[in-house]
């Protein structure tokens, strides 16, 4: 399990890191690259805190799982 989370938080990253190079690297204004740059972070933000959100309810039912057999004992 750590593995498989070590080789999707590698692949995401390097997703990342290539889209801002091929941001940088393709010719643009100066202002339309910064207004890209912005709009793709705050929707990668958008993407990670939604993730962030699902765990933690996975994170919360799981809680609840355990303290209800606990509870059932």
């Amino acid at each position: 399990m750590k593995n498989t989370a070590t080789i999707i938080a590698s692949m995401l990253g390097g997703m990342v890191i290539g889209a801002t190079l091929a941001m940088l690297l393709t010719p643009q204004s100066g202002p339309e690259l910064r207004r890209q740059i912005k709009d793709f972070a705050n929707d990668e933000l958008d993407k990670a805190k939604a993730a962030a959100r699902k765990a933690q309810g996975k994170a919360e039912e799981k809680i609840e799982e355990v303290h209800g057999k606990a509870e059932g004992k």
